[in-house]
């Protein structure tokens, strides 16, 4: 069945919307009893109909409560560290780079 074409009317959180908010959000799997889960994904989706009841197709979407006025400078440029100053006390590294250990493993899925 394509997912896509699947009618969930809203406020109804059912076992196959509340597995597909776990895989999009990677999340653990939930034991046998979502129910607990399901009243708070209702809550929040409840929120979410109340929030696009409100018109906002007037509003700047960078508008803030508070005008806020950033104070600008001058950009000086210094010299700092040639590149080779910058690698110095890198452990390894490239002509241009320094290199770290492989610290993550890709996920089984992504392995393939």
């Amino acid at each position: 069945m394509d997912k896509r074409k699947e009618i969930v009317h809203p406020g109804e959180i059912t076992n196959d919307v509340l597995q597909n908010v776990i895989d999009l959000a990677r999340l653990d799997p939930i034991g046998p009893s979502m129910t607990l889960q399901k009243e708070h994904l209702k809550k929040i989706l409840d929120h979410f109909s109340v929030l696009a009841q409100v018109d906002v197709s007037n509003l700047d979407p960078t508008i803030h409560v508070n005008p806020a006025k950033l104070p600008l400078r001058e950009d000086i440029v210094v010299d700092f560290l040639s590149q080779d100053e910058a690698l110095a006390n890198a452990r390894l590294r490239t002509p241009e780079f320094f290199q770290v250990p492989k610290i993550l493993e890709p996920e089984e899925s992504e392995k393939r």
